[in-house]
């Protein structure tokens, strides 16, 4: 297994924005926290702008940037959400978008 240092999840990022061109991207769970162990995934949140639909599907988008992040052979847990969801559930008690806002990092926001 690859040992994870900032230089590595910053390439993610980069191959991330180069694929998607995301509004942001959070790292969230252990690694975030710093209590990782050396199996612990990479957890991250993207947002997007355009919304999800039969055209555009989630699963079309999370392929997409699973093929991007296919050279760091890493263990990866990722969500992608539209920027209205993200807007929707930022502020929730019990989502996933609210706990890596709240509890995450910012790894990248276009400006």
């Amino acid at each position: 297994m690859v040992r994870l240092s900032e230089q590595l999840i910053g390439e993610m990022v980069d191959a991330i924005v180069e694929e998607v061109g995301p509004r942001r991207i959070y790292l969230f769970g252990s690694r975030a926290r710093g209590d990782q162990k050396a199996e612990s995934d990479v957890d991250l949140l993207i947002v997007e702008d355009e919304t999800f639909g039969p055209e555009r599907t989630r699963w079309s988008e999370l392929k997409r940037i699973r093929k991007a992040l296919r050279p760091f052979r890493v263990p990866k847990d990722i969500l992608v959400y539209s920027q209205d969801e993200f807007e929707k559930w930022e502020d929730s008690l019990n989502h996933i978008v609210a706990h890596a806002v709240k509890e995450g990092k910012l790894l990248y926001e276009r400006s």
